[in-house]
């Protein structure tokens, strides 16, 4: 990147700096628990793959002021639907507090949302760790989410199918699009289609899934373990969320050592031990269904590569998406589907 385009771009993140001070200072302070909305502090920017997240301080009291610019979930209004699956966790302590959202545009050319800021360090991706992860989990599906309007994934198993075949297809329309990727993409669904007829009957949804359960959505609070990030929850069956937290792409997102056989292992058994759940049909159904959501991380990876160097990603986004390049490359590797293959 260009010095002149460097600091054009830092011009911008000033501008909205300054754009989320104003705002603060004039929210109703009864809204955020504060007696009054000054002085605001903007402490540190951190940006998600799609929204920037400032860490600021309302007098003593510290939020996360959250500018969304593209809608992960596909939903017109997903900073609304966000903020309804937030307040309805709030009472059993799974995640952060949430105190706004704002999708009127009138501030801001983007949706908001500001919640609480959670002190803590990502949960590490070890064994000693795998028993905390599982209980949160578990007690996340045991919900009855029945008052929110969910998104729901009424054939679990073949909508993570079609999940996968929308990834490939946007994947086909990339300039920069490997067609070798493509043949191994469409081998493995050839092989692992069988499978997936047969064993359709057995994913049915009855649980609220995150759907984003990747460690850096997981932090270590003083009270406990907390998910953060809660911007495509969906009404599905368990196991995606199980699925997704063991696929070895969404662990190697976040670090280059994904968790070890034991440390699975412990985790696996934790949460059959804590849900109730009968050990062979659950491990039957996470067999069947893992390959396909780490498939799914592959391509997340694989698209947003191509958008850097086909210079399609949202300039909002351009800079943060070019610092993570390491990190697409861990997950956006055909090898990674050549060993889905080799394990079907």
């Amino acid at each position: 990147m260009s010095d002149g385009l460097k600091l054009q771009k830092r011009a911008s993140l000033v501008g909205l700096e300054q754009q989320v001070i104003a705002y603060l200072k004039n929210a109703p302070p009864e809204v955020l628990g504060v007696e009054s909305c000054s002085p605001v502090e903007i402490l540190a920017m951190t940006a998600g793959t799609y929204n920037l997240n400032f860490h600021v301080a309302v007098r003593s009291k510290r939020f996360v002021f959250r500018v969304n610019v593209q809608q992960q979930s596909g939903l017109l209004d997903q900073v609304n639907y966000e903020f309804q699956v937030m307040k309805f966790l709030e009472p059993f302590d799974l995640s952060a507090r949430v105190f706004l959202c704002d999708n009127t545009k009138s501030h801001f050319d983007y949706d908001i949302l500001i919640e609480e800021y959670l002190e803590g360090p990502w949960v590490p991706l070890t064994q000693a760790e795998m028993p905390a992860v599982a209980a949160l989990l578990v007690r996340l599906h045991s919900l009855n989410p029945c008052s929110l309007n969910l998104i729901t994934w009424s054939d679990p198993l073949m909508d993570t199918i079609r999940l996968v075949e929308a990834d490939l297809a946007e994947y086909k329309s990339k300039k920069s699009a490997d067609v070798q990727v493509i043949a191994l993409t469409e081998r493995f669904l050839s092989i692992i289609a069988p499978r997936v007829q047969e064993k359709r009957g057995w994913f049915v949804p009855n649980a609220l899934n995150h759907t984003d359960v990747a460690i850096d959505n997981f932090v270590k609070t003083t009270a406990g373990l907390k998910l953060i990030d809660w911007e495509k929850p969906r009404f599905d069956d368990y196991t995606y969320d199980v699925c997704c937290f063991l696929a070895e792409p969404a662990q190697l997102w976040c670090t280059p050592q994904p968790l070890s056989r034991e440390g699975r292992e412990t985790f696996l058994q934790e949460y059959i031990r804590l849900s109730g759940m009968e050990a062979e049909r659950f491990l039957e159904k996470v067999r069947v269904r893992e390959p396909l959501v780490a498939l799914h991380w592959i391509y997340w990876g694989m698209n947003r590569m191509c958008d850097l160097k086909d210079q399609t990603t949202v300039s909002a986004l351009q800079q943060v998406h070019e610092e993570r390049v390491s990190r697409w490359e861990r997950i956006a590797d055909q090898r990674l589907i050549e060993k889905l293959i080799d394990e079907l």
